[in-house]
């Protein structure tokens, strides 16, 4: 006798539920159709289930329910893993809802069919290309036609080549279409479409349409995907070809009334740089690039200013010439800018600027505007010039730096910003290896200690971490010798318990340059102080430091635990129970 699972029907169950007037009834029934699929098995599955399904999606009332629909064109994909291969019956259900008027549905088709067809590529001569062929040739409303701009990529990647003109003039009628979303949907999808065409098809057929979209009126966003299309095609073809099909297309977008245009090509110079190649940029982009540089959108100027920090890390493009001739005159006026934001940009791109030209350049054409921006009014400036002080300070050196900017880096120390009082301390071990010992001891040592006991703990935590560099950069002597008691000086009861445990934090950092000798001298003796420390944070801390040093350092069993042990053994009954639970752990590593 057949058990009640046996006679169970699945498909009339799944039919009831996405009858159900319940939304979420009726959409989670489809959202486990796959496993109405996998309890029928392939063969009910192609026979009956997706019969069913191709007819509901076009039936009253279903048709018109579009969540219902969007999760339908979202499920075909997913049958195609229990439909034993046959993924051709997918494609017409796909068909119809690439047809629907609205647009997630489309797309979620769209989406289904590129991964049916990526699984079986060779569906895509007998099956997709009809498909394609119907949408991009219907009439009555433009919403097949632009699933057909989404399509013609993946179908022209997978076809036979007599197929392909086919295609080729199917691009070409949908992108000098009446309809203007069709033409913009066509012109957002040729990018794609000629990277998957050869060189001499997109000269013979495509290159025309570009021509003409580039030049479309109506629609900015047409024209903006036409830069895009650029950066393909340019990589294609040779200099010369280029002169004659591409470069004036971007200088038209520089001059473009669309500010998103112009935009467009700031944001991307650098790629259109590598893909027209050094001479064409040297020839005929460095203007247009100026142009963008002036331009009246502060958006247009902020971008072609950041930008030329890519451009320089190009080979053979933005030398030190062209920075010279085109590049530099501009920054006198973008230094001044209105814009705070194109201020920011400068800023940022000063630090490989400076790199790029070499010191005698920067000191007589941007030093004087470094040290402007380092004084600015708007916090980010300063922030942004100040990231890359130690870059510019390499490239002038100490000599042609003491006297010109590093008072206005001890001023940034103490700015209000702690954003930039942090970007300041980063920077202090980068100046500390370029000026040497005595340099930085007369010039930056005492503001740098004093950002360990800074209000804002990320600029303390900042100091604490690279103070090990600067360390390491002055050698054992120094660290025990200068740096050490004015460390242990700061180590009072009369100033408030962060900055104690600031210290606390700060020997770790010093001890790697430290022999084992020197740390029981100079190190524990203060561990053992802030173990008696009236602050339970202190004294926790001292736990924590002092299993770090047996954990990294050999200190000798003997001298190590003769003075640390029994103030350890104290704190096993200390009041706080984090304190008990560290000094139990730094116990058991004593022993």
């Amino acid at each position: 006798m057949a058990g009640p699972a046996a006679e169970f029907n699945y498909l009339e169950f799944f039919k009831e539920e996405i009858r159900n007037e319940n939304a979420t009834i009726k959409i989670g029934a489809v959202n486990n159709l796959h496993l109405i699929a996998s309890a029928l098995g392939p063969q009910r599955t192609v026979s009956e289930l997706l019969p069913y399904m191709t007819q509901v999606v076009q039936e009253e009332p279903l048709c018109n329910d579009d969540e219902f629909l969007h999760s339908m064109a979202k499920q075909f994909a997913v049958l195609s893993e229990y439909i034993n291969g046959h993924d051709e019956l997918l494609i017409a259900p796909l068909e119809h809802l690439a047809d629907q008027e609205e647009t997630v549905i489309r797309e979620q088709a769209i989406q289904s069919l590129i991964k049916v067809i990526e699984k079986r590529p060779q569906l895509a001569p007998d099956h997709l290309v009809p498909t394609l062929h119907r949408l991009a040739t219907k009439t009555d409303f433009f919403t097949a036609r632009v699933s057909a701009c989404a399509l013609l990529p993946l179908a022209y990647r997978h076809v036979n080549a007599d197929q392909k003109q086919g295609l080729r003039k199917a691009f070409v009628t949908l992108c000098g279409g009446e309809t203007p979303m069709v033409r913009r949907a066509a012109a957002h999808k040729m990018r794609d479409f000629i990277q998957v065409c050869d060189k001499q098809d997109l000269l013979t057929d495509l290159i025309s349409v570009y021509t003409q979209l580039s030049q479309e009126d109506t629609q900015d966003t047409i024209r903006v995907a036409c830069v895009h299309a650029t950066l393909v095609i340019a990589r294609m073809l040779n200099p010369e070809e280029n002169r004659q099909h591409t470069v004036e297309r971007i200088k038209d977008a520089v001059e473009d009334r669309s500010w998103r245009v112009r935009l467009t090509v700031a944001k991307n110079f650098d790629q259109l740089c590598e893909a027209f190649g050094p001479e064409l940029t040297a020839q005929k982009l460095m203007t247009p690039f100026i142009q963008l540089m002036k331009d009246n959108e502060q958006e247009v100027r902020k971008e072609a200013v950041k930008i030329i920090e890519a451009c320089l890390k190009l080979p053979n493009h933005f030398t030190p010439e062209q920075l010279q001739q085109h590049i530099l005159p501009q920054f006198q006026t973008l230094g001044g800018d209105s814009a705070q934001s194109v201020r920011a940009a400068l800023a940022q791109v000063l630090g490989p600027i400076a790199k790029a030209l070499g010191r005698d350049v920067t000191q007589r054409q941007l030093l004087t505007l470094i040290s402007d921006l380092m004084k600015d009014d708007f916090h980010d400036v300063r922030l942004n010039i100040v990231s890359h002080a130690g870059l510019v300070c390499e490239v002038l050196g100490a000599e042609g730096l003491v006297h010109s900017l590093l008072h206005t880096v001890q001023n940034l120390i103490m700015d209000n910003h702690w954003r930039i009082r942090q970007s300041v301390v980063e920077q202090v071990p980068r100046l500390s290896r370029l000026f040497g010992m005595e340099l930085f001891q007369t010039k930056l040592e005492a503001i740098f200690l004093s950002s360990l006991r800074d209000s804002v703990h990320s600029v303390r935590q900042s100091a604490t971490k690279h103070l090990s560099e600067i360390a390491t950069a002055f050698g054992p002597q120094w660290t025990v010798e200068h740096l050490l008691p004015k460390l242990v000086e700061q180590y009072s009861e009369s100033v408030g318990y962060a900055n104690r445990v600031t210290t606390l934090h700060v020997l770790p950092q010093v001890s790697s340059v430290m022999t084992a000798e020197q740390l029981n001298q100079y190190i524990v003796p203060l561990l053992v102080k802030a173990t008696k420390d009236s602050v339970p944070n202190v004294r926790f801390c001292a736990c924590r430091t002092i299993m770090w040093m047996m954990e990294n350092h050999n200190l000798g069993a003997q001298p190590f635990s003769a003075s640390v042990k029994p103030a350890l053994l104290e704190l096993e009954h200390d009041s706080d129970i984090d304190v008990q639970y560290y000094a139990q752990r730094a116990l058991l590593l004593c022993a």
